[in-house]
């Protein structure tokens, strides 16, 4: 298992993303004509994804998770979906296992308060029957116009996570940069794998707040971020070694996204820069 820092219980990763204008338009945000505000499309989800099975010779069946527990707004307004839990399994294994749920959306389109902002939230989870678990996670976007600069953007996620194991190991307290990356290797049991007691082999990574920029050079910039994203395999071989059917896992844990509400329709060209910056951990609890 790997970390490009050194790998706790508790986690903490941090991105600003700065929106620069380009010819007084806000990176492809609405700007209301009357109060000059930007007009936001803010979603957050528990979990969304997908599964894949291929067997030798044969063509892979799939599976897709819909995003969980979504909460949507639009330009204004609150909303909130929380759920006491959810869990899925496909092909035998379970996928997922979540507690304490709330995806929350919030976004203003006023003089006074002009926000957009999603936060995807839950206890205690475990992805793949436990070979990844957590305690909790919180992974927000907000985003508003800056107090200083005309035109400009400034959108930022402080995600926590505690309490994250890895195949059974604790991952060292944080803080780590947002993309920070994990590998995850261990064991599954999958039920469908007769010939090795039904245990196969995963191989994979984790990645701690993943994001991603979507209508870069358009007129509809939409940044996302996934708190936990985990992709890899599960392989069952015989005894020989020869293997049987593979599983490809690709799971998204605490999705949100804030984009533009009303896209402008004639073409802009907006800059864009990233920004990854570290903050001190919460203390671990004991």
């Amino acid at each position: 298992m790997q970390a490009n820092r050194k790998a706790g219980r508790t986690i903490a990763t941090h991105t600003a993303i700065l929106m620069v204008a380009a010819m007084g338009v806000t990176l492809g945000l609405s700007r209301s004509a009357a109060a000059q505000t930007d007009q936001f499309s803010s979603v957050a989800n528990a979990i969304s994804g997908s599964v894949a099975k291929t067997f030798v010779g044969v063509l892979p069946s799939s599976v897709t998770i819909a995003p969980v527990d979504q909460s949507t707004t639009v330009t204004s307004g609150s909303n909130s979906v929380p759920a006491n839990s959810a869990s899925k399994s496909a092909f035998g294994v379970e996928v997922y296992n979540l507690s304490t749920i709330n995806d929350s959306t919030d976004d203003s389109d006023t003089a006074a308060l002009d926000v957009g902002g999603a936060t995807a939230t839950t206890g205690a989870g475990s992805l793949l029957g436990g070979l990844v678990t957590w305690k909790s996670n919180s992974a927000p976007l907000a985003c508003s116009p800056d107090t200083t600069v005309t035109g400009q953007t400034d959108c930022e996620s402080t995600q926590i996570t505690t309490g994250l194991t890895i195949n059974g190991v604790t991952i060292s307290t944080g803080p780590y940069p947002a993309g920070s990356s994990f590998t995850v290797a261990g064991k599954l049991t999958d039920p469908q794998c007769l010939l090795l007691a039904g245990i196969e082999s995963f191989s994979g990574s984790l990645v701690l707040q993943e994001t991603h920029f979507s209508g870069v050079e358009t007129d509809n910039v939409i940044i996302s971020e996934v708190g936990i994203h985990l992709v890899g395999d599960a392989t069952c071989k015989t005894v020989g070694l020869v293997s049987l059917f593979s599983t490809h896992y690709d799971l998204a844990v605490g999705g949100t996204v804030i984009g533009d509400a009303q896209p402008y329709r004639k073409h802009r060209t907006p800059h864009a820069s990233v920004h990854a910056q570290v903050e001190p951990a919460p203390v671990a609890t004991p």
